[in-house]
């Protein structure tokens, strides 16, 4: 059985358009300036976008209707997504074939269906951080199976130039974030910062006695935050005076058996900054303050929990609200929650499964 595309208008509280895919994406995100649907095929090697139909041109607002577009993007395991002050990023882990490289574009590029490209020397389970006209990217040597280096390439148009090797080695590199003035990476041993001023990037090491896997940034705020992926600790990170302290997000609250602390399962930043929202174990959806990194609400956003089900939830910032959506697949809805009240703003019932979902539209100023 095809799986099924679907355009739900929040204005209208309906659908509006429905297609049969191709093939099953195995994560969807929003395109830089969120006119897109930016499909990634992990299993199936493609890149697939989706038109979502509101955007503006020169300013003024413009409709058409919902379409898959033709244009799409190929090559071996596209599995790391990221978006940054009006470009993009596609990492491609590569395979025995074919080895790992990374794709840029902005909105203007999907239309003229040309991005950007840079292959690198070998297979790695990587990541490009996007910094305007710079994009910084894990690199593995061919004589190396350790993950440890960080380059920098500026974009040429549809093709990079390699600048700069950083200095410190990040080794088990892993999850990427920016602000404006620093990009950060997850380490082994802590997080690699990186300063960067026009043209030139200096690095420096935030030492932590844990290995950081997630990291989560944003252009209005100049701390961020660090997931460990052994204890799921949850860490600040201060680049500019590098240090990090602990937050301990989940206060103590047990999970459905009543024996451990709960478990982070996802976790989003607000379009505007000013929360982290972290999605645990329970279907209990907690909300920080990026202002004073303190839990401001907790919400419990599914009802009925079923651990397979569970996670599949996936969290996503609407850019013109300050609200999130969460599916819940067993009830076959999304939700969206209204992050200033710690409130249920809608509940949309569908007829199908939301295994993935994002948002498209037009970006608050």
């Amino acid at each position: 059985m095809r799986p099924l595309l679907t355009v739900y208008d929040l204005n209208d509280q309906k659908n509006i358009h429905t297609t049969a895919l191709t093939t099953v994406p195995n994560a969807m995100y929003s395109s830089p300036e969120n006119r897109f649907a930016v499909l990634l095929g992990r299993t199936d090697n493609v890149v697939n976008f989706v038109d979502g139909g509101i955007f503006n041109k020169n300013n003024v607002l413009q409709k058409n209707s919902p379409h898959v577009l033709a244009f799409k993007l190929t090559g071996a395991a596209p599995t790391h997504y990221r978006a940054y002050n009006g470009l993009a990023t596609i990492f491609y882990d590569g395979n025995e074939k074919e080895s790992s490289k990374f794709e840029a574009f902005r909105d203007s590029d999907i239309e003229k269906q040309s991005v950007a490209k840079q292959s690198l020397p070998k297979q790695h389970h990587g990541v490009a951080e996007p910094r305007g006209g710079y994009v910084l990217s894990t690199y593995l040597p061919q004589d190396s199976d350790v993950l440890s280096i960080v380059k920098s390439y500026e974009l040429h148009g549809d093709h990079f130039h390699v600048e700069q090797t950083l200095k410190n080695p990040c080794h088990k590199l892993h999850g990427a974030g920016s602000n404006t003035e620093y990009a950060a990476f997850g380490c082994e041993d802590g997080v690699l910062v990186v300063e960067q001023k026009g043209n030139q990037f200096t690095d420096q090491k935030v030492l932590i006695d844990q290995r950081i896997s997630s990291i989560v940034g944003h252009v209005k705020l100049d701390k961020f935050a660090g997931f460990a992926s052994g204890t799921g600790d949850l860490f600040i990170i201060d680049p500019k005076n590098r240090n990090a302290t602990t937050l301990n997000w989940a206060q103590g609250a047990k999970d459905l058996e009543g024996a451990n602390v709960v478990k982070r399962l996802q976790h989003v930043m607000s379009s505007s900054g000013q929360a982290l929202l972290i999605l645990d174990n329970t279907g209990v959806l907690h909300i920080i303050d990026t202002a004073t990194w303190t839990v401001k609400a907790k919400l419990k956003v599914i009802e009925k929990v079923e651990i397979d089900e569970l996670q599949k939830s996936r969290l996503v910032a609407n850019a013109s609200t300050d609200t999130v959506f969460i599916n819940d697949t067993h009830a076959k809805k999304i939700i969206e929650i209204d992050i200033k009240t710690a409130k249920v703003k809608q509940s949309i019932q569908l007829a199908d499964v939301p295994h993935s979902f994002t948002w498209v539209g037009v970006a608050a100023k």
